[in-house]
């Protein structure tokens, strides 16, 4: 008589693990992964929240502008704008402080806010330096110098200016973010030439704390998420 023995069944086979489950591991890695890159972002925005100044502001500087001309202007301060000039919008700029004391003993200084057209026209003819670019840290400006005489009105005397402060010792400039074109200029008060002044800039942010919420909850979301649906995929067996 013979005997015929059976091979052991071999259990099937999961085929499907190097596809969808494959992909569902990736993806919830990268749920993870964003969302630990979100949590930094968080972390960042917690610091820079402790960095603000008694009134509630961010403030870099004092630093040391001079120019030998008439004045210095920083134009084309395009808020809540479109394209490569936009800066910020209202809403994310919140409150702007501008504080300024001049460094010649005696000369009082002025520095004004207004609208870019009319701050051009008031120039137009002017010998005056434009900020062309400018670092935070470290401090760096690159100016490109237009060539003219005197300016032919004191600076305090035109009405376009939206904010303006102006005299001798420390000034500070309040101004509340809203849309538009505006330019930033800097004299003596008396329309003399070299203006040399001690610059420090501020703003609220106020987006900064809604970036700060926004980006730990996202964290929080994007990491359960992504770890449920690894550890979901890795435990759960084919039944049939």
């Amino acid at each position: 008589m013979t005997t015929t023995s059976i091979p052991p069944r071999t259990p099937p086979v999961d085929r499907t693990w190097s596809g969808w489950r494959t992909v569902l591991v990736v993806l919830g890695a990268l749920l993870a992964l964003f969302g630990v890159t979100l949590f930094a972002v968080g972390g960042v925005g917690l610091w820079a929240q402790n960095q603000r100044d008694g009134d509630g502001y961010f403030t870099a500087g004092p630093e040391r502008v001079s120019t030998s001309t008439y004045a210095l202007s920083a134009p084309g301060l395009d808020i809540g704008g479109v394209g490569p000039d936009a800066f910020y919008t209202d809403d994310f700029l919140g409150k702007a402080r501008i504080g300024i004391e001049s460094t010649t003993p005696g000369t009082p200084v002025f520095i004004g806010i207004g609208p870019a057209a009319d701050v051009a026209a008031y120039l137009k003819g002017v010998s005056h330096d434009e900020v062309a670019d400018f670092d935070v840290d470290p401090f760096h400006m690159t100016t490109t110098a237009r060539p003219g005489d005197k300016p032919a009105a004191l600076p305090a005397n035109q009405s376009f200016w939206v904010a303006s402060a102006t005299g001798t010792g420390p000034q500070t400039l309040d101004w509340t973010a809203r849309s538009g074109d505006w330019s930033v200029v800097i004299m003596n008060a008396d329309g003399s030439p070299k203006v040399d002044a001690e610059l420090s800039v501020g703003g609220t942010l106020p987006a900064v704390e809604g970036i700060t919420i926004g980006a730990l909850i996202g964290a929080v979301l994007l990491l359960l998420i992504g770890s449920a649906v690894v550890i979901s995929t890795i435990t759960t067996r084919r039944t049939t």
